[in-house]
């Protein structure tokens, strides 16, 4: 999978540049793929070196600001 992330963060990275969205630092990103026979799987994929811990708080301030969009603000209020 090194190949993959490594891919990814480049990937990640050259479309937030041009998007002017700031220097990437580190992602997790959530995809649904589908197999030859169109079974579904959820895949997640991280930036390299992204320690799992980190992962799971990137993931829940996620969650967090998809289920309040407007009042999450991300201190926690």
């Amino acid at each position: 999978m090194s190949a993959l992330t490594e891919d990814l963060e480049v990937a990640l990275a050259e479309v937030m540049a041009e998007n002017e969205r700031g220097l990437l630092a580190r992602a997790v990103v959530v995809v649904e793929v589908l197999d030859d026979d169109g079974e579904r799987a959820l895949s997640v994929l991280t930036t390299p070196g992204l320690p799992d811990w980190d992962a799971l708080g990137m993931c829940r301030f996620g969650v967090l600001s998809i289920e309040n969009p407007a009042g999450f603000n991300g201190e926690g209020e």
